[in-house]
């Protein structure tokens, strides 16, 4: 087995890759992320800005059998790297796991990192004993907390939004305004929508793992929706702007991948915490997703993540009618 920096200009490699990680998510997840080719490609190719990353690949008989992405953020949070770990079945328990472990871990070191983090998801009920949790935790890893992977079927009921709806509008009265962009916010307001996003990190409980504010710019938002565009991802942002003052008081995203066209993908949603009480979360859920069913009716549903520990954004998709699929150990490993 050897294990080799990952040459990103070379194509049949990375779609070698491709179909590593697609046999690993599908025999490891309840429901896998399903990508195509050029997704994968381009994302291997892609740096958002504020981080970069590396990555390597175990070559088993001179055939890809795993590999391993690390990312490094640049500008905060700069004693932590976050990972991901991919083996194909055929190739598990058989040291190509451990070695891309050991080499990942090496990369961090080199780095100066302190903390490397990452998840693991697991079928419902087997946290303590499910094999790829297993094999973190063997591996010197901990918990740090636990997400709840929800699924919301579609299309909603009407009866359900429009209640929703009632309740949040009545809550809100005539503070707030509500809107929906396709691929992006105008202008006017991508620096609120980054001084939020930036500062989900740090209201999302994260366990026992303190983070910095993130640092993402309009420079940096605009660099990312042309990534999302350029690999076919139509996203739908939804916020809520408080009209005295301006300020982006909540919003929340839906992506819509090209790689899966049964499925949508909830990303960040935040409120304010001076604005937090009218309702605002479920104002703009409930906003994007009568955007969605508007743009594109095929989809089946919508997943998302929620902390445990975060009963209000919980309860939120409980009411909206999400069900629990599966369940992701957020890891750490102090180094």
């Amino acid at each position: 087995m050897e294990i080799l920096t990952v040459d990103r200009t070379d194509d049949a490699l990375l779609a070698s890759l491709h179909a590593v990680v697609e046999r690993s998510d599908a025999a490891s997840r309840i429901e896998p992320d399903r990508r195509t080719v050029r997704e994968f490609v381009r994302d291997m190719r892609f740096s958002f800005p504020g981080e970069h990353d590396e990555a390597a690949v175990a070559l088993v008989d001179g055939r890809p059998a795993g590999m391993v992405r690390i990312w490094f953020p640049d500008r905060d949070n700069l004693d932590k790297s976050w990972c991901m770990l991919k083996v194909d079945p055929d190739h598990r328990a058989r040291g190509v796991g451990s070695a891309l472990v050991r080499w990942m871990e090496d990369s961090a070191r080199a780095q100066d990192r302190k903390v490397l983090l990452a998840e693991v998801f697991v079928p419902v009920g087997q946290r303590e004993d499910h094999p790829a949790g297993r094999f973190a935790l063997d591996r010197g890893y901990t918990v740090s907390s636990i997400d709840i992977v929800r699924r919301l079927t579609l299309p909603v009921d009407e009866d359900v939004l429009a209640g929703h709806e009632t309740r949040s509008r009545a809550a809100m009265g005539d503070a707030y305004e509500i809107s929906v962009h396709v691929d992006g916010v105008p202008e006017e307001l991508r620096q609120g929508v980054c001084d939020a996003s930036n500062r989900l990190i740090l209201d999302a409980p994260t366990g026992d793992v303190e983070f910095e504010p993130e640092s993402m710019t309009p420079q940096d938002y605009e660099t990312r929706l042309g990534f999302l565009r350029d690999i076919g991802v139509t996203k739908l942002t939804a916020v809520a702007v408080h009209r005295a003052t301006g300020t982006v008081a909540a919003y929340t995203d839906l992506c819509l991948p090209p790689g899966d066209p049964d499925v949508v993908d909830q990303w960040g949603t935040l409120v304010l915490p001076e604005h937090r009480g009218h309702r605002l979360g479920m104002a703009v859920k409930v906003a994007n997703l009568r955007a969605l069913a508007a743009h594109d009716p095929r989809r089946a549903h919508v997943r998302t993540m929620n902390d445990e520990q975060n009963p209000w954004m919980v309860q939120i998709n409980k009411d909206l009618g999400f069900q629990v699929v599966e369940e992701a150990l957020a890891l750490k490993k102090d180094l």
